[in-house]
């Protein structure tokens, strides 16, 4: 069997990741959301409030990405 040559790869896509930060940021602070107003006795009780910290730290990282799209854009 004869080997073929090898095709190019294709040009990378350029694609906006903005909008899908934007949404994981917002439910992650629905969550928090959620968490504080109908949980938090619960969390406190079962001494799970890193849920809470959960929470923000998928914030920071939303915005860092942020930061990261907004500077690869450049």
């Amino acid at each position: 069997m004869p080997k073929t040559q090898r095709r190019p790869d294709p040009p990378p896509l350029d694609t906006n990741d903005r909008p899908v930060i934007l949404v994981g940021i917002a439910l992650w602070v629905v969550a928090f959301v959620v968490l504080v107003v109908f949980f938090r006795h619960d969390l406190r009780h079962h001494h799970a409030t890193y849920w809470l910290w959960s929470c923000g730290i998928g914030v920071a990282m939303g915005v860092y990405g942020l930061h990261f799209v907004k500077k690869k854009r450049r």
